[in-house]
């Protein structure tokens, strides 16, 4: 395969429900990126809450989040997709209201859980989704346009956060709740528009106490969510630990701005690698990927702490980027691979367990830099790099077992339009 064919663009054909979803995501993630990566500011700035209370209500939504997307999985498996993400994006709309009118300690912890819950729920569902009406051999390129309109919602987002002041004030909030109604809207036209399609949807999901059976029981699953876990506890340490050292590390004069600079690297690198990387590895089983991921992820890490040169720092971003993408990318393909069609739902909830490493992330990078201080950060960043190739072996395991059972695409039906 030449570089031309890697940089080729083909235009994708997807089922109308698939674009649907796609244009969904990016308008709501823009205004969620608008608003939400500002919530911590707005609640010091404007409500006066301590530091301490603020972190709790931040890290109520992610905790919630872990747990909550099992369940909205298996319900959409259950009831159909369409219900769930209705229902969620109804919730959604009244949350980012609840935000800009609440004045209580307790209410902004109720909005911030369910603000978790509607994200869990909403995520899983819509990612089954895609995969329900796009045939085996178009889901890579499904993926990818998610993942696309995700990372530029993302670098938008927080621009128009700054210019509305979302610190400051509450209008953006209720565009947020505006533009999430849209969508809404959106949703329920396709619901009546393709209801037909999915009559039987609620009749193949599976209960709640089978489901968590089947999922506890699939090895190959199990052991990729615990190399998931360790893939996410390395990837937040770009939020928490990288932020941190480079604000602080002696050898940088002015670290947060170059900070900034890498953070701008890692958007524009996702939107450039992600299609020449995805069609290059397509030919490779998943999990190859996402081992060759999960490398570059302690790479691109250790550069970070062993370079003091802002290009070699560039390009640490740069590998750090490609890892993201293969891990990220790869494993939505992975998920659709091995679960059964009728829990499909179930299955993409599940994964969300592997958050529970973003959740230990920040604690283990902390203990880090306190242990070892800013002034030995190839140090800091070596751990990292260990504990980033410790997910290899969860990996390969899944990936051996994997190969040993029959592919549960055989007999898939995929819904068409029509």
């Amino acid at each position: 395969m030449n570089m031309m064919q890697l940089l080729k663009w083909e235009k994708p054909e997807f089922h109308p429900v698939a674009w649907v979803i796609i244009i969904g995501t990016f308008m709501s993630r823009t205004v969620f990126f608008m608003t939400m990566p500002f919530l911590a500011i707005y609640l010091d700035h404007v409500k006066g809450l301590p530091a301490h209370i603020i972190g709790l209500i931040i890290g109520i939504s992610a905790l919630v989040g872990t747990f909550a997307g099992f369940f909205g999985g298996n319900w959409s498996d259950r009831i159909g997709r369409f219900p769930v993400m209705i229902m969620s994006i109804a919730l959604w709309v009244f949350v980012f209201i609840g935000f800009a009118v609440a004045e209580q300690t307790w209410m902004f912890f109720l909005l911030s859980a369910l603000n978790g819950l509607c994200r869990a729920t909403f995520e899983p569902t819509s990612q089954a989704l895609l995969a329900d009406v796009t045939p085996k051999e178009r889901r890579m390129s499904v993926f990818n346009a998610r993942y696309t309109a995700i990372n530029v919602g993302a670098a938008i987002g927080p621009l128009l956060g700054a210019y509305l002041g979302s610190s400051q004030s509450t209008t953006p909030f209720f565009v947020t709740a505006a533009i999430y109604g849209v969508y809404a809207v959106m949703v329920i036209a396709l619901y009546f528009r393709y209801h037909h399609l999915f009559q039987s949807e609620h009749q193949k999901g599976v209960v709640l106490g089978e489901a968590f059976r089947v999922i506890a029981t699939d090895r190959v699953f199990l052991f990729f969510l615990l190399g998931g876990m360790v893939g996410n506890m390395i990837y937040a340490q770009m939020e928490t630990t990288l932020p941190q050292y480079m604000g602080n590390a002696p050898e940088f004069s002015d670290g947060v701005r170059l900070f900034s600079y890498l953070l701008v690297t890692n958007a524009i690198s996702v939107l450039v690698l992600q299609y020449p990387l995805t069609r290059f590895f397509k030919q490779y089983h998943p999990m190859v990927a996402i081992k060759i991921g999960s490398v570059l992820f302690g790479l691109g890490m250790f550069g970070f702490g062993f370079f003091e040169s802002s290009v070699m720092l560039f390009v640490s971003m740069v590998v750090f980027t490609a890892g993201e993408v293969l891990v990220f990318l790869m494993s939505n393909l992975l998920i659709d691979r091995i679960a059964p069609a009728h829990m499909r739902g179930a299955y993409f909830g599940a994964a969300g367990f592997r958050s529970i490493g973003f959740s230990m992330g920040p604690a283990i990078g902390g203990f880090l830099l306190s242990y070892f201080g800013y002034d030995q950060g190839w140090m800091v960043f070596g751990i990292l790099l260990i504990l980033a190739l410790m997910a290899l072996p969860f990996f390969q395991w899944g990936h051996h077992l994997e190969k040993q059972r029959p592919s549960r695409d055989e007999g898939e039906k995929v819904v068409t339009a029509t």
